[in-house]
């Protein structure tokens, strides 16, 4: 390359300007896509380059005075004027590998003698160096460099530069950084990193479609496994609502039919709780009408009826020696004994004529087809209620009982006016014989016999009563239905 030489500098009388080595490594890779960025360095190699590039690095070093073969001497600096020289370091370099040199001469006594030759060099030099610089503007460069972002490092732990060199240092990457800020980069070059941030984003996009295609798929799989079950408990819940229904009309039916083989939709803990109730009304009454402390208690009247039923011969407290709690005890079994021989004690019912033909015939059906006889018996009872023939009989019989039961009461108890409780419990005896009767297993009394020990299995004490004794008093007998296992009502005893 041809080049205009330009006027020499002219010295002076004071040393010569020292000269710098610079050294400035640009690595450039001629691969346009291979070029690395400041934001991420590049792995990527060609085989223009030996090694990968990297980052540009700035080598200062201080190179030893060729032409006086002085490097042993220590470097003085006596100008601020450094002279620049730049030269191509090595030929192995890349193209944008350059070495800047700046070699420091120091004055002496036999500068005078030696300024042609000097002359000479210098002129050499400048040519040098103004080759060198237009050659290194030509280059294309890759991207800027700022100067001020480079680190430097020594070239020596021994060597310093001067405060002059640093100076000159400084006025060099000044002008090297303005004469960098108008060469051309290419805008592919300087976007590489957008686009790699660009493609790293597109993948993260792709990704993020791909798992939200996923997650609507899963989610459409789900939610149509969900519609499926709601279906399916809406079948259910249909189902459930036409069971409820036949299980209404089949409670219904049920008792629809009941209705037509039984007299009432009593069943065994209706019936002992109705028996239990009765009892408990009879007790309740005599206490009532004996009045407090027995002074209603006409003794002498319940005396004679006590005598005249024949309990009192075998009784075991004399006839002078009965106290009032006796007496009441009698007066209850009394009452109980018209209600159980009046509606209880019956075949059939209290209201039937034919109670010892039916009887007959019963047990001689029974014998041969129990189930028939059963159910004869059951639409037997049945008849007897719808009958309005019945129902007057049952209203006679009631009638009979209650003032039979009112006499006796208004005899033994003065001012005892029970007439309406003693109907009531001669309403509740007739409907509780009824249902015992038309029950499958017919619910009769049951007694026990005087003079035998207690036995709490069967027996239930009363007032002032020994269990250890015998039994002197049946207060109220005991009920069972036909089966050994089945309904059973304990008797109520008084024992000495």
């Amino acid at each position: 390359m041809a080049t205009s030489k330009s006027p020499r500098r002219p010295y002076t009388s004071s040393p010569s300007s020292p000269n710098l080595d610079f050294q400035l490594r640009s690595r450039v890779n001629t691969d346009f896509y291979s070029a690395p960025t400041f934001e991420e360095p590049k792995k990527k190699s060609s085989g223009f380059l030996p090694h990968p590039p990297s980052p540009t690095t700035l080598d200062v070093h201080t190179v030893p005075d060729i032409r006086r073969k002085r490097s042993s001497n220590p470097p003085t600096i006596s100008t601020s004027n450094p002279t620049v020289a730049i030269s191509r370091v090595s030929s192995s370099r890349p193209p944008s590998s350059y070495t800047m040199n700046t070699v420091e001469t120091y004055s002496d006594d036999e500068e005078e003698e030696e300024e042609g030759e000097e002359e000479e060099e210098d002129t050499e030099d400048d040519d040098g160096f103004i080759d060198v610089q237009e050659e290194f503007y030509t280059v294309q460069q890759p991207f800027k460099v700022n100067p001020s972002d480079i680190i430097t490092r020594p070239a020596s732990r021994s060597s310093k530069l001067s405060e002059s060199a640093q100076r000159g240092m400084a006025l060099l990457s000044e002008t090297y950084s303005t004469s960098r800020e108008g060469s051309p980069i290419p805008p592919s070059i300087s976007s590489i990193s957008k686009n790699d941030e660009l493609k790293v984003l597109q993948m993260n996009l792709d990704r993020a479609l791909q798992e939200k295609k996923e997650v609507e798929a899963r989610n459409a799989q789900l939610h149509k496994a969900a519609q499926e079950l709601q279906r399916q408990n809406e079948d259910l819940q249909k189902k459930l609502a036409n069971r409820d229904r036949d299980y209404e009309i089949m409670s219904k039916n049920y008792l629809d039919h009941v209705r037509t083989i039984r007299a009432t939709d009593d069943d065994h803990s209706t019936i002992g709780d109705k028996l239990n109730q009765l009892k408990a009304l009879i007790e309740h009454m005599i206490r009532k009408t004996q009045g407090s402390k027995s002074a209603n208690l006409n003794k002498a009247a319940a005396i004679e009826h006590f005598r005249s039923s024949g309990l009192l011969e075998e009784f075991p407290v004399r006839e002078g020696n009965l106290e009032p709690s006796l007496l009441n005890l009698y007066m209850e079994s009394v009452v109980m004994s018209h209600l159980v021989t009046n509606f209880f004690d019956k075949p059939l019912s209290s209201v039937f004529d034919y109670n010892s033909g039916f009887k007959d015939i019963y047990e001689w059906m029974y014998t041969r087809n129990s189930a028939l006889a059963v159910r004869w018996r059951q639409q037997l009872c049945v008849m007897l209620t719808q009958d309005p023939v019945a129902k007057a009989r049952r209203e006679a019989l009631v009638t009979k009982t209650t003032n039979e039961l009112t006499a006796l009461i208004s005899k033994v108890y003065s001012n005892a006016n029970e007439s309406t409780k003693i109907r009531e419990l001669c309403v509740k005896a007739f409907e509780l014989s009824v249902a015992m009767t038309a029950l499958e297993s017919v619910i009769s009394p049951v007694y026990v016999q005087l003079g035998i020990p207690f036995d709490e299995e069967i027996m239930a004490t009363s007032h002032k009563s020994s269990t250890d004794g015998k039994v002197a008093l049946l207060i109220f007998p005991g009920f069972k239905d036909s089966n050994e296992n089945g309904f059973y009502s304990k008797s109520k005893v008084w024992c000495y």
